[in-house]
């Protein structure tokens, strides 16, 4: 990517930022607020009404949901918002000759921070609280976001490339997203599944970034090993397929917007 581009990809990145999070009077108030709101919601839910435990630790359930659940919202907003990218800016892509890529990674790249910023609340929360979360994990957890990044970027490419022809996938993507995450250990443990349903949760790739991020932030994980092969080898693929389809198809974008 040239200098030029980077520049108008931080250029763009900024004015999401500032669309999404000024678009209301108090903006940055309920971006801090609102990741609070949720977290005491869920601990209403699951912690006081359902009255769920986090398996095989000593850790409020809320607490063991939390840590994942928000890397999963950055994950689906990013795929979400960025499959929109194209068909919003339908007339700057019409007037102006800008990378069109760069409106994607834009916008998906905005949704990822924005959720880590809640992310970030959650867990300062979680240790205001005095869940004990283990602070040499983070750099690794870091690291886990990365590849759960470009992941997310890969899909929104691709999304956002076969949205413009086929406009059912804006109604079908969030309902696919939805079944993606009741498919994943967020809300309970793998434990509770049936041994024969256990295994094919074993083929759900975002199962592994969940685990990763656990056993950072509970259990110490600092460095990679071979679990954290699969995640880089998958994000990898995944922003090369995307970027590659959306390249193909990108030139005929004005005949469809």
């Amino acid at each position: 990517m040239s200098s030029q581009n980077v520049a108008l990809f931080i250029d763009l990145t900024a004015r999401e930022l500032r669309t999404r999070v000024l678009s209301v009077g108090a903006g940055w108030f309920w971006l801090f607020a609102t990741p609070i709101l949720l977290l005491l919601v869920y601990n209403f839910v699951f912690g006081v009404i359902f009255q769920a435990r986090a398996p095989d630790l000593d850790v409020p359930f809320v607490a063991w949901l939390a840590v994942a659940l928000w890397p999963w919202l950055a994950f689906s907003d990013g795929v979400l918002k960025g499959s929109e990218a194209i068909k919003k800016n339908a007339e700057l892509i019409a007037k102006v000759a800008v990378p069109r890529a760069l409106l994607t990674i834009s916008t998906q790249t905005a949704s990822f921070l924005l959720q880590l910023v809640g992310y970030l609340v959650v867990l300062l929360a979680l240790a205001v609280l005095g869940v004990e979360l283990t602070l040499v994990g983070i750099p690794y957890v870091l690291l886990v976001l990365a590849t759960l990044y470009l992941l997310s970027l890969g899909l929104a490419l691709l999304a956002s490339a076969v949205q413009v022809f086929v406009r059912d996938l804006e109604q079908l993507l969030p309902t696919l997203m939805m079944f993606w995450f009741f498919l994943t250990p967020i809300l309970y443990a793998p434990e509770l599944l049936p041994e024969d349903m256990r295994v094919w949760l074993h083929l759900n790739p975002m199962a592994w970034w969940m685990e990763e991020i656990r056993s950072a932030l509970f259990h110490g994980k600092m460095l990679p090993d071979l679990n954290f092969l699969p995640l880089l080898a998958g994000a990898l693929l995944m922003v090369w397929v995307g970027k590659r389809i959306f390249d193909r198809l990108s030139p005929h974008f004005e005949d469809f917007l």
